[in-house]
């Protein structure tokens, strides 16, 4: 099957995400993946709630971010968590670990396609060099974004502010995406709870 692309970047089906986590061997690892997946957050913003994790607000299920981009169509916003993100947050405070920089994670995510035998993306194979898989740090963000689209499509304004970003951008990088229906009900499931 093809891979989905969005704007030359892999966005991931629930597939390749489960093959993905059950190669990550190191807990620290797989925490900021699911932590990554099921907020939405960007590398940047990790950071944040592990400098203050009381931004955290388990019972009204959200994070509070403080932008720090200039152009930024929101100053702070509440990020609105599914289960498995609130599963997800408490998994990655009892043992919060940040890589070294944003390229180390996105070797980190290919790597692990490759161990997880996720295709390369179309007219590339495994003898060719550098990113193959088209993975990288904002994979996880368009994921979750292209899958709260599929399971909610009528919370598109909810979703884009719970992003960061307006329903413009939204139209122009996330709504053309095909999920077959075994996907779309895996996808239901996997950002069930969702605020």
């Amino acid at each position: 099957m093809t891979a989905l692309v969005c704007n030359g970047q892999r966005v991931l089906t629930p597939d390749e995400v489960t093959a993905i986590q059950n190669v990550i061997t190191k807990p620290s690892a797989r925490a900021l993946f699911d932590l990554m997946l099921f907020t939405g957050l960007r590398l940047s913003e990790v950071k944040q709630i592990v400098n203050n994790p009381a931004i955290f607000d388990e019972k009204r299920k959200i994070i509070t971010i403080t932008s720090s981009k200039k152009e930024a169509t929101q100053k702070t916003r509440n990020v609105h968590l599914c289960d498995n993100g609130i599963t997800a947050v408490r998994s990655f405070l009892a043992n919060p670990k940040i890589p070294s920089s944003p390229s180390a994670w996105q070797m980190n995510l290919i790597r692990w396609c490759r161990s997880a035998r996720i295709e390369p993306l179309a007219g590339k194979d495994l003898t060719d060099k550098g990113n193959i898989y088209g993975i990288t740090v904002r994979t996880t963000r368009k994921t979750l974004e292209s899958w709260l689209l599929t399971a909610y499509p009528d919370r598109s304004v909810n979703i884009a502010l719970s992003q960061g970003h307006t329903v413009l951008v939204q139209l122009q990088h996330y709504l053309n995406l095909s999920y077959t229906q075994q996907e779309i009900g895996l996808i239901k499931g996997m950002v069930d709870g969702w605020v």
